[in-house]
């Protein structure tokens, strides 16, 4: 990709002088991204024309309902299918062997997969009490039993089922940071294409990538955000960024490297997250900023029992054994590692740059088990069980002992998630202090630039 005009580069140097705060006098209200019509479209990527949203996996029965006049398409096309008429039919589908059994509209049959495609694109159809816009496509789910729930749709309108759910409903005065979430909800989406296309789709509709619920309960202002910076994403070196963004990063930003078993990316590094220096992270008045979990022993030494062998196997695909290094050190010969038996020490061995948990020995009778980087979230998974993972890596631990023998164990930590990237809370509080969406997302992705895409297929 050639490098985008002068007239983006000031962009990009307005990014700069933001994301230094005070240094270039303090908090600017620019323009927000919606009102750069001179930002070209850029050669060579282009947005996606259709997408494949995953809603469901391995099911063994989906009914899908209709919004309106609809089309039951078996796919290959080797009959007409069923005209459904009105709103409210159903298209029920089986799974036999490797097709989709399927009946709608007092009709049957068998097909490799099979659509439901409404007549007018504004009868959107349903699935489990929440409605869709593009259409339904039910396949046989690959490489498993049960059937696989895709929607199909565009880019803009997917982005209208994320990003409600992954930032939340707020007022105008936070628009600046729904316009950096749904720039950065486009570069995840675009620069991720492709990665779960042997599920038979491009996209979770889960945390796996970005939440997303479909058209039911779209929010107005986030609308709003997402048309203003239509086609807008970010790149680096020619390419889109991976965007990566979480809830609260408890004062500072992750550096990806140290936390997941990915390469390096300039736009993903550790820094304070606050304005020059001052002190106060942006995000300081997050509800879970600060928080804490207690286990009793006994407890946490049930939940190791199932959660450590569970990193043994996470650890197994992907090449993740050859990013965490030795993983368990048995005490004796023969011992069997699914099996960590007594609980008798946790110790953080070292720190990112950060200072989340880089590395944390569980010492059990079986053996020492070393987790790295944010799967120490997965293991230390907290005793009310919500959440279901530990807020954050970014903890100290306190051992409490009797008589030798750990009796209590205690996490007090910063931030929610995985700190990569954007974090929303403080994008919420740079928007309210007066930031453009420029500025946020320059805060987040250092050094990346806006560059505006055409739809046409996928990059």
């Amino acid at each position: 990709m050639r490098r985008i005009p002068r007239s983006a580069r000031l962009i990009g140097a307005l990014f700069v002088c933001l994301a230094l705060g005070p240094g270039c006098g303090g908090p600017k209200r620019l323009p927000p991204v919606s009102t750069f019509p001179a930002l070209p479209p850029a050669p060579g990527p282009v947005l996606p024309a259709l997408l494949g949203v995953g809603l469901a996996e391995n099911q063994d029965r989906i009914v899908c309902a209709s919004g309106g006049p609809s089309l039951v398409i078996p796919v290959p096309e080797r009959d007409e299918g069923v005209r459904l008429p009105e709103a409210g039919q159903t298209l029920v589908c089986t799974r036999r062997g490797d097709l989709v059994v399927w009946e709608a509209g007092g009709r049957s049959g068998i097909a490799g997969a099979v659509r439901l495609q409404p007549v007018d694109p504004g009868d959107l159809p349903g699935w489990d009490q929440r409605l869709y816009r593009g259409d339904l496509l039910v396949i046989p789910s690959p490489g498993g039993g049960g059937l696989t729930l895709v929607n199909n749709l565009d880019l803009e309108s997917y982005l209208q089922g994320v990003v409600p759910w992954e930032i939340g409903r707020h007022g105008e005065s936070r628009l600046a940071a729904l316009e950096a979430q749904a720039v950065a909800a486009r570069t995840y989406t675009v620069s991720h294409l492709g990665e779960r296309r042997a599920r038979g789709f491009d996209l979770f509709a889960s945390v796996m990538d970005q939440v997303y619920k479909g058209a039911t309960d779209e929010d107005p202002l986030c609308n709003q955000a997402i048309a203003g910076t239509r086609g807008l994403i970010l790149t680096h070196g020619g390419r889109p960024v991976a965007a990566y963004y979480s809830a609260c990063c408890g004062g500072v930003t992750s550096q990806i490297e140290e936390v997941w078993p990915k390469a390096a990316e300039p736009y993903l590094v550790s820094h304070p997250d606050a304005a020059g220096h001052d002190p106060e992270p942006f995000c300081a008045g997050y509800r879970h900023y600060a928080w804490s979990e207690t286990w009793p022993a006994a407890q946490l030494e049930a939940t190791l029992q199932e959660t450590l062998p569970a990193y043994l196997e996470y650890l197994l695909g992907g090449g993740r054994a050859r990013w965490a290094g030795p993983s368990f050190t048995p005490r004796q010969g023969g011992v069997d590692p699914d099996r960590p038996g007594r609980l008798i020490d946790l110790e953080i061995l070292n720190r990112t740059r950060s200072g989340r948990v880089a590395r944390l020995a569980i010492r059990c009778e079986a053996g020492t088990y070393h987790v790295r980087g944010d799967r120490v979230r997965w293991v230390l998974t907290p005793p009310s069980g919500s959440p279901a993972i530990l807020r954050s890596a970014l903890f100290d631990l306190e051992l409490e002992r009797r008589d030798g023998v750990l009796q209590t164990v205690i996490a007090r930590g910063r931030g929610y998630g995985h700190g990569i990237g954007m974090c929303q809370a403080g994008a919420l509080t740079m928007a309210e202090r007066g930031y453009s969406s420029a500025g946020i997302l320059a805060h987040y992705y250092p050094g990346a630039e806006l560059v505006r895409l055409e739809p046409g297929g996928s990059p």
